[in-house]
Formats: structure tokens, C-alpha cells, sequence
């Protein structure tokens, strides 16, 4: 056998039902204040102002590594080597004067030292090769 319930009081349900719209009331704000702090820029930053700056120097510094690389790989290209093999011989049209510059005293002395032992060796090696071979012994 089961017990029905007992009616309820009107002024008991109307009690009930005005503190839940109380209580739905306030979730209600609560949950607009939220959904405001969420998507304010300004609150947001100024809440993680310090996550913000490790980011954009984060983002700052990887941006610039794609882009040195990007660079890189552009500038090994045939089509880039050709550009700057360009320019250079336009600066030499333009300012010759820059391209055939006369070496300083200390280049000239390198440059006759070095000049006077390739022609020592020369000479020694067409004397060497030059030389009559002993008629004794075959192939020395």
C-alpha cells in the first residue's frame, strides 16, 4: 500500500518557486560575468600580461627564424646568384677604378718573391727532365 503525498500549500509552492528564480537570478549573472572576463581583450591582458610577453617574444623569435631560413634557401638559388653576379658587374662598370686596385708595396715583394721561385722550380725541374741518362742502367 502506498501513501499518496499531501497536496502542498499554494503559499508554500509560490515560496519555493520565487527563491529558485532568486537562485537562477544569480547563477544567471554569475555566468554573464564570466562569459564578460572571458572574452574582454583588455581584462584578458591585463590579467596575463606576463604570459602575453613570453608569447609575443616567443612568436617574435620564431617568426624570425622561419624568415632567416626562408631567406637563406632563396638567396642559394641559381636565379639569386645570377641577380648578384649582375649587380657586381655593374658596380665594376660603373667604378672601375675600385675593381683594379694597385697592390701595396708588401703584395708587390710577395708577388716577385713568388715569381722568382716558380721560375727556380721550372728551371730545376726542365734541367732534371733535360739530363742525359746514364747509358748503365736501363730506365733510371
Amino acid at each position: 500500500m502506498s501513501v499518496a503525498p499531501r497536496p502542498r500549500a499554494p503559499r508554500a509552492i509560490e515560496e519555493e518557486i520565487r527563491r529558485r528564480r532568486v537562485e537562477i537570478g544569480a547563477l544567471a549573472a554569475e555566468l554573464g560575468r564570466r562569459r564578460r572576463e572571458l572574452t574582454s581583450p583588455r581584462l584578458l591582458l591585463r590579467r596575463h600580461a606576463v604570459g602575453v610577453a613570453v608569447l609575443a617574444v616567443g612568436a617574435a623569435a620564431a617568426g624570425s627564424i622561419v624568415y632567416r631560413g626562408r631567406r637563406g634557401r632563396r638567396a642559394d638559388t641559381l636565379v639569386a646568384r645570377g641577380g648578384r653576379l649582375r649587380e657586381a658587374l655593374g658596380r665594376m662598370i660603373d667604378r672601375p677604378e675600385r675593381v683594379a686596385v694597385e697592390p701595396s708595396a708588401t703584395q708587390r715583394i710577395i708577388a716577385s718573391a713568388g715569381s722568382a721561385l716558380a721560375a727556380f722550380v721550372i728551371k730545376a725541374a726542365l734541367e732534371r727532365l733535360s739530363r742525359p741518362r746514364p747509358e748503365g742502367r736501363p730506365g733510371a
